[in-house]
């Protein structure tokens, strides 16, 4: 099996996307399939992440190539797709492709190279202008029907697209994953609530706050940039809140030892919002952290339990009642170790195998 995956962005090494797309290739590579993936560009980034998330620098049957993006100074999709078609006229046939983007749709079925299309939201539903929101239904209508194979993150993703879309097809459910959970949790009762992550309009960073500063709880905040973080000062009373920069994948356990519990405060009204499955949840579960988030369907839908309490948005005063109420406890923080070892990476290749038939 010859698999193609095509991520034809520029790659920046900091975005959870990233993540999973990378830690996708590497398990389906480390369980036999053949995988090319194909990025916009940042060779040096990729290679940093893939020693994060595979511990080496070379995983037989994965074969990761950077496409440029750009000529001169004048950055598009068009200057890659050139450049992509091009490429694939050196290469033997693929059997399939698997994509996360729009825009790469239209660039396979031009190659004549089936795809499978994941699902992480509906594109069409974000808040945008009207003329904005048409071009997106209409390409995202495209793509879902002409996909050999339909993947969403979470069964309530699957439903809402095939009602907003009218589909006759299937999805496989896949959720995101994460690595094995560490020999040992890293939660104490006493240390603060965390939250790891980007710092931007996806996440209702002002709610958390709002709420640790009204229950005197500590807060740690781990994500983004100095100048990022300075403009949130500047938006919010951030006082007394320890702020972390972004750290590399490899040392997120480390920010997460000692903390309470993990927060994932998603934002219902982002592009990526509502059907949205964190891979922070991944993360502090395998840490040993409970964890405090928004009410997402996909959440729901994983069976996460009680060591995963969930709060409904948008009121901020569930977040205030929550972080009063919590209390850290030694089972809630094993069971979440033990959760996140039927969640990782190789059992969602297995998943992405059988959807595929390989």
């Amino acid at each position: 099996m010859r698999l193609l995956y095509l991520y034809p962005e520029e790659w920046t090494g900091r975005q959870a996307r990233e993540v999973q797309t990378l830690s996708t290739c590497v398990a389906l590579a480390q369980s036999g399939v053949n995988v090319t993936l194909i990025i916009g560009g940042g060779e040096e980034e990729i290679e940093d992440l893939l020693l994060d998330v595979a511990d080496t620098a070379y995983v037989p049957e994965l074969q990761i190539v950077a496409i440029s993006r750009t000529l001169g100074p004048i950055e598009s999709t068009a200057i890659f797709s050139r450049n992509f078609t091009s490429w694939l006229q050196t290469c033997l046939p693929f059997d399939l492709a698997y994509i996360v983007h729009l825009k790469a749709g239209a660039l396979l079925t031009q190659a004549g190279i089936p795809y499978a299309y994941e699902a992480h939201g509906i594109f069409a539903q974000a808040p945008q202008s009207a003329a904005r929101q048409q071009t997106l239904h209409k390409l995202e209508g495209q793509v879902l029907a002409a996909a050999a194979f339909l993947v969403a993150t979470s069964a309530p993703l699957a439903v809402a697209l095939r009602t907003w879309y009218g589909l006759s097809k299937d999805f496989a459910i896949v959720p995101n994953a994460g690595m094995p959970p560490l020999s040992r949790g890293l939660s104490s009762p006493n240390g603060p609530f965390v939250y790891c992550g980007s710092i931007d309009n996806e996440k209702d960073l002002a709610g958390v706050v709002q709420a640790a500063r009204d229950t005197q709880s500590p807060l740690k905040i781990v994500g983004g940039t100095e100048e990022e973080w300075r403009l949130v000062g500047e938006k919010l009373d951030t006082g007394g809140i320890v702020w972390r920069p972004r750290v590399r994948f490899n040392d997120v356990p480390e920010v997460l030892a000692g903390a309470r519990a993990g927060l994932i405060p998603t934002n219902f009204d982002a592009p990526a919002g509502e059907f949205s499955c964190p891979m922070k949840l991944f993360d502090y579960a395998r840490c040993g952290l409970p964890v405090l988030s928004t009410a997402l369907p996909a959440l729901q839908s994983l069976d996460v339990g009680p060591w995963c309490t969930l709060v409904p948005s948008p009121l901020r005063g569930a977040w205030v009642e929550e972080l009063k109420t919590f209390r850290h406890t030694a089972v809630h923080a094993e069971v979440a170790r033990a959760w996140s070892a039927e969640h990782t990476w190789a059992k969602r290749a297995e998943l992405l195998k059988l959807a595929f038939g390989i």
